[in-house]
């Protein structure tokens, strides 16, 4: 292993909507500094990682489709929702709902 490794910048911030029901920590994974072919396992060993009502905010280069849809493959449920959509840019919202 190298003494300096390249790491996944996975932030963990404050829900901050006000609501009360929320205080654990809000993860945000940044999936664009992922290398390319290790992209979607990453993501889908995160997801799978939840436990019900948990979630994170996926930052991907693009709408990314086709890895929603393998997520949906997994065996629980999960809801997602854009967030945010421009050139070169996307957040999604990830929970796991069952």
């Amino acid at each position: 292993m190298s003494e300096t490794p390249n790491l996944i910048p996975i932030q963990e911030k404050k829900h901050s909507c006000g609501c009360g029901a929320h205080d654990e920590e809000r993860l945000t994974l940044d999936a664009r500094a992922i290398p390319h072919r290790l992209r979607h396992p990453a993501v889908l060993g995160a997801a799978s990682s939840l436990n019900v009502g948990e979630g994170f905010d996926l930052v991907a280069p693009h709408v990314p489709t086709p890895l929603l849809n393998q997520i949906d493959q997994l065996p629980f449920t999960f809801k997602h929702t854009l967030l945010e959509a421009e050139e070169g840019y996307a957040r999604v919202e990830i929970l796991r709902v069952g």
